[in-house]
């Protein structure tokens, strides 16, 4: 082992994710180190603002580091403070907005984010969070349009065309889709999400020469994808290519065995084509694999009807009918914004939180 300034130089690094931290009950070391400069910093605004009450840039940053260490009823005590004081602090109003986003408040996250792009009509960041709540309300017209706006101010956001992208495939408006998607690919071609979604894009608009083109990209991409498979095995199927079809879906499931969607669809392709007794064993494997697949279950409804066992269909409706009752009853996560704000971590000196030394002051400050 070589050295110098009598330090090794063949230790390696290894960042270790997050994740690892959760399954072994312990807290990630960064996260810890994360929130006491947080808090390191709150402390010193807070001594600041004695000094200086009125310094407003002090005053926005409390609230930014209240929402960056997740405390959202103090940053929103603080925020409306300072709207309370100067009701065009149109900053104010964003931060307000996101946070109210983050606490699954969209009617007033819509309100406070609105004011904030009529007072700050040039930044993208706030129409792109008050697209995505618009997202979360399921206005998808509203949430189009605030993304049409990030894109006009900033032709090389990749956020902005992404979210515009799934604004308009949940307007079914596939078309306008397809061309957001070829610009966003531009700055990211070998993104495999985008890609496929590109590909399913122009499989709803039938376009399927196409979409299979695009399908075929994602493979290439990852080859170990089981979706991916199942994706191409669809295009297959839409342009009547059975064996092709047949080879991908079984691909998919040699790739994850425990995967139930290459047998739905096998299963689907192969009613179509007449082989019922083939569906009926690809179907009964899909919910085996997984009760909650209801495609699978009403299909698997239809074939036994077609083959005249009355019973096990009718057992096999009685599931699909329960579960798209649980389905309906179940609320929607709406834990994050689309494309929403990042942790800020700046502060008001222009500095950022990164750089600062953590938990070194003294208890007196």
């Amino acid at each position: 082992m070589s050295a110098q300034g009598g330090k090794p130089t063949d230790w390696i690094t290894c960042k270790i994710h997050p994740e690892i931290f959760e399954e072994l009950g312990v807290r990630d070391p960064e996260e810890t180190k994360r929130e006491m400069a947080i808090a390191k910093r709150v402390r010193q605004v807070r001594k600041e603002l004695k000094d200086t009450p009125d310094n407003v840039d002090l005053q926005l940053e409390l609230g930014r580091l209240f929402i960056d260490g997740r405390e959202f009823d103090e940053a929103i005590k603080q925020l409306k403070q300072i709207i309370g004081r100067d009701n065009k602090n149109g900053l104010a109003y964003k931060l307000l907005g996101t946070v109210y986003g983050m606490c699954n408040h969209e009617d007033e996250a819509i309100r406070e984010l609105g004011r904030a792009a009529e007072l700050m009509e040039d930044d993208p960041e706030v129409h792109l969070n008050l697209g995505g709540v618009f997202m979360l309300k399921d206005m998808f017209d509203n949430a189009a349009q605030c993304f049409e706006k990030v894109v006009e101010l900033n032709p090389t956001e990749y956020l902005g065309y992404a979210n515009l992208a799934a604004a308009y495939d949940m307007q079914k408006k596939f078309t306008e889709e397809i061309t957001v998607l070829k610009k966003v690919l531009m700055f990211s071609p070998e993104d495999k999400e985008l890609r496929s979604a590109l590909s399913t894009a122009h499989f709803n608009a039938s376009n399927y020469d196409e979409a299979l083109a695009q399908a075929l990209c994602v493979v290439d991409l990852d080859e170990k994808d089981p979706q991916a498979y199942c994706n191409l095995g669809s295009c297959y199927s839409a342009l009547n290519m059975v064996d092709e079809a047949v080879q991908s879906f079984q691909r998919a499931s040699e790739i994850d065995p425990e995967f139930s969607l290459p047998h739905t669809n096998l299963g689907s392709l192969y009613a179509t084509i007449g082989r019922v007794e083939k569906a009926l064993k690809e179907f009964k494997l899909a919910t085996s694999l997984n009760r909650s697949d209801l495609m699978a279950w009403l299909n698997l409804y239809n074939c036994y009807k077609e083959v005249g066992r009355l019973d096990d269909a009718q057992e096999a409706y009685k599931v699909y009918e329960s579960l798209m009752q649980g389905e309906e009853s179940q609320a929607t996560d709406h834990g994050n914004i689309p494309g929403g704000v990042a942790a800020s971590g700046q502060l008001a000196s222009g500095g950022n939180l990164d750089d600062s030394d953590v938990g070194t002051e003294g208890l007196s400050s």
